[in-house]
């Protein structure tokens, strides 16, 4: 097992300094088979888990919901939304491999491949709901993928972010967020993996 944490860390310190999207691509082409094992069974990763139940906490009527997951990876917030209840999901990503993963569990109505940091073109937008988890992180995506996303919310809509402590200070969303048209309905700080320090903001924003 031991083993097996080791290259779980150095596969996911590898992903925390990617260094831009062709660089992101490489990466999750290389991890995308045993990323699930390595994050999820291995490092017991729980932010994934936890923005998706905060998500569920806030939703009004989950029954009409139209939910973005945005980075959606292998599907790991999908499969937890769709636990709760949620039934319209739709997926982007940087990473086909990682696409083709979620694909495979049949999670999502629609999967489209895009580069977050860029403006998207969703076919379903506005959503009720984008939530993230796992790429508001260091070498992934940061405040200009914010705002492109907080573009796809509809008014009343809630945004659900999982935000590592780098990015939040780097960009400082304390000053961005205060600058939005939003309520702050939670903002906490939390590990992400179990025992370790708090590394990232819970936040859960809704537009006016």
């Amino acid at each position: 097992m031991n083993g097996d944490s080791d290259k779980a860390r150095r596969n996911l310190q590898r992903a925390r300094a990617i260094t831009g999207s062709d660089d992101a691509r490489s990466v999750y082409a290389q991890w995308a088979a045993s990323y699930d094992r390595d994050v999820f069974s291995t490092l017991r990763v729980t932010g994934t888990d936890t923005i998706a139940d905060l998500l569920y906490d806030h939703t009004g009527d989950i029954g009409v919901a139209r939910v973005l997951d945005a980075g959606c990876g292998t599907g790991a917030v999908a499969a937890r939304l769709k636990a709760h209840g949620f039934d319209q999901i739709d997926g982007v990503d940087l990473s086909p491999e990682m696409l083709k993963i979620a694909d495979a569990k049949q999670l999502y109505r629609t999967l489209v491949e895009a580069d977050l940091n860029q403006p998207l073109d969703l076919p379903h937008s506005p959503y009720t709901a984008i939530v993230s988890a796992g790429t508001f992180t260091t070498g992934h995506v940061g405040a200009d993928g914010f705002h492109n996303l907080f573009a796809h919310l509809q008014a009343n809509g809630l945004m659900a972010c999982v935000i590592a402590n780098p990015v939040w200070q780097r960009d400082r969303f304390d000053g961005l967020i205060d600058n939005m048209p939003v309520e702050v309905v939670t903002n906490r700080i939390e590990a992400t993996i179990p025992d370790a320090e708090p590394d990232a903001h819970m936040l859960v924003l809704r537009r006016n």
